[in-house]
């Protein structure tokens, strides 16, 4: 867990200017939505940091449709992939066996529940004082999200600068 805080500190220092943006553009904004401004940063390709709203994500992440999302709750309980597969077939049918052959072949990093559990996140974070922004990491063999308060991006704006 300590290795992934610093890997998450040394993102953020990397991606400082679109934190600052980000954080901005949060500080601006009078109520939580899923228009609600969020941070994502990827660890590959060309563009590294995107400022997007927090119901935007899912374009930007490769992920389940909600169809799966029981299957990926009972893999996350210690339940096998073939019992759990069973399961879901049984009390989804023609359902979750479209959503199953639709993804084969892809490798989707996260599931619509996580989606899910990034705007809770950064709804909770709206609500904090002081205000803290959703950041999203797509490592490109998982995704990792995390707060991180505004705060200190207000304090550096209001330094005067020699």
């Amino acid at each position: 867990m300590d290795d992934l805080r610093t890997r998450h500190e040394q993102l953020l220092e990397s991606h400082h200017g679109a934190l600052r943006e980000a954080a901005e553009q949060l500080l601006a904004e009078a109520t939580w939505s899923l228009a609600t401004t969020a941070l994502l940063l990827t660890t590959q390709g060309p563009e590294r940091s995107r400022v997007m709203a927090v119901g935007d994500l899912g374009r930007w992440i490769d992920h389940l449709g909600p169809d799966l999302d029981s299957f990926v709750r009972l893999r996350r309980q210690g339940v096998g992939t073939e019992e759990a597969y069973a399961r879901c077939r049984e009390l989804e049918g023609d359902t979750f066996l479209l959503a199953w052959q639709a993804i084969q072949g892809s490798h989707p990093l996260v599931s619509h529940d996580d989606l899910n559990r990034f705007a809770v996140l950064s709804q909770q974070g709206f609500a904090r004082a002081p205000r803290n922004m959703l950041v999203v990491v797509n490592w490109g063999d998982q995704v990792t999200a995390f707060l991180v308060s505004c705060d200190r991006f207000q304090r550096e704006r209001q330094r005067p600068r020699v």
